[in-house]
């Protein structure tokens, strides 16, 4: 044995490398396929066939004729030309993309529609998947007959990872998205545009109990003047913690953002954020089958704009109103030229104090004889309320009738502005 080694350095020195070529051996490195005219494939079913967990298949300009069924975890497809480019086109199957049961996936830029036929654009079998599912920047257009879909996917449940969806434009289909099923996910529905749908968002249970992040934010939903529907936004069982933000809902729908079983089976208490959306044109504007449902929760509405509806915000039951855990509240909502402002269809108090009611006076209702802005009913405690609309940008007038908040000394918010002090805070 030569100098400086020892049979112990060598065996450690043998264990050390024989684990890492184990350790090396199991890696796997994903591959990319491409899609198009000359290159690797023809067709993006064949590619998908060809591809082994993990790998990307980047699809090419053109229209491609076929059914896409997936059936191995984490493909990313992503039509590289940009959105829109890379166009599947059904070809006679009830649905033109199907994701197989418990799959992750990554749809990306596509456009897709029914071509010789298809019920849905993108069909997700459901199951429980536990990796991501990515669906963003595609097109989906045309599924339009009865109970057909953009996208469709129902888990149970998609259980502690994301669901991304955005940045699509969804147009002319019965429902545009109809998704069921997470728990213990971080929620990512942003950014889209439903056009010409009877259903525009069509969401369900958000958490079982692990606990949520959810957001329902900067989605566009609109309706041409010759068409009805029922939905704008539904969202059933929001859960903690939920953020349904900055939306806006236009068009004769029965329900612009509807809210129901809100708390029905996540953690205690529920959060629910339902802040700067804009709901015009409907029936029913801003409308809580269950404002808070089976468990104990926080509601926060708040400088929403609700405007040229029947009944601008409607509540029709609520529970756990007097749970030491239960805060509900709207403020600094603009309520205005609706039918009716704000209706609480039931016999629960509820704080609605500084809103804007369309006129300095206040809304109409026997406790404010000089009221002339929207209608309230009984049980909505609207005093004080305020003087002028929120407005999003330099608006820090908290004015109000009846009670004199007070003027703060010009000289005075001179001196707190540079620490910062004046700017609103939001979630």
């Amino acid at each position: 044995m030569g100098k400086g080694y020892s049979k112990k350095g060598i065996l450690l020195s043998v264990l050390v490398l024989g684990l890492l070529l184990i350790f090396f051996s199991g890696i796997s490195t994903a591959a990319t396929l491409t899609v198009g005219t000359g290159k690797d494939y023809p067709t993006i079913q064949e590619a998908v066939d060809a591809a082994s967990p993990g790998d990307t298949i980047n699809v090419y300009a053109g229209t491609y004729q076929e059914n896409v069924s997936i059936s191995k975890n984490n493909l990313v497809l992503r039509s590289v030309d940009g959105k829109g480019q890379a166009e599947i086109r059904g070809n006679g199957g009830t649905y033109v993309v199907t994701i197989a049961s418990d799959l992750g996936v990554t749809i990306d830029g596509f456009k897709i529609t029914p071509g010789f036929g298809g019920d849905q654009g993108i069909h997700h079998e459901g199951g429980a998947p536990t990796s991501p599912v990515t669906i963003s920047n595609n097109t989906i257009q045309g599924f339009s007959g009865t109970d057909e879909y953009g996208v469709y996917a129902s888990w149970s449940y998609l259980n502690d990872t994301t669901f991304t969806f955005t940045n699509n434009t969804i147009e002319n289909c019965d429902t545009g998205v109809h998704i069921y099923g997470f728990d213990g996910c971080v929620i990512r529905i942003n950014d889209n545009t439903v056009t010409d749908c009877s259903n525009g968002l069509y969401l369900n249970e958000f958490d079982e109990g692990a606990g949520a992040d959810a957001e329902v934010k900067g989605n566009t939903v609109t309706l041409g003047s010759s068409l009805s529907g029922t939905y704008g936004i539904y969202l059933c069982c929001p859960e903690n913690t939920t953020h349904l933000s900055e939306n806006t809902v236009q068009g004769n729908y029965t329900y612009g953002i509807y809210l129901g079983d809100v708390g029905c089976c996540g953690m205690e208490p529920l959060i629910l954020y339902v802040e700067k959306n804009k709901i015009s044109g409907a029936e029913y504007g801003l409308y809580f089958e269950y404002i808070i449902c089976c468990i104990p929760g926080e509601v926060t509405v708040r400088y929403n704009t609700v405007n040229n509806n029947g009944y601008g915000m409607y509540v029709n039951a609520f529970n756990y109103a007097d749970d030491p855990l239960t805060e509900v509240f709207f403020a600094d909502n603009n309520i205005e030229d609706n039918d009716y402002g704000f209706y609480n269809g039931t016999s629960e108090l509820i704080n609605a104090e500084n809103n804007w009611w369309g006129n300095s006076s206040g809304p109409t209702h026997d406790d404010n004889p000089g009221g002339t802005g929207d209608r309230v009913s009984d049980n909505v405690d609207f005093d004080p309320w305020r003087t002028t609309a929120w407005e999003e940008e330099g608006d820090d007038d908290d004015s109000s009738s009846g009670c004199n908040t007070g003027i703060l000394n010009p000289l005075f918010l001179l001196l707190l502005a540079p620490l910062g002090l004046l700017r609103r805070k939001s979630r």
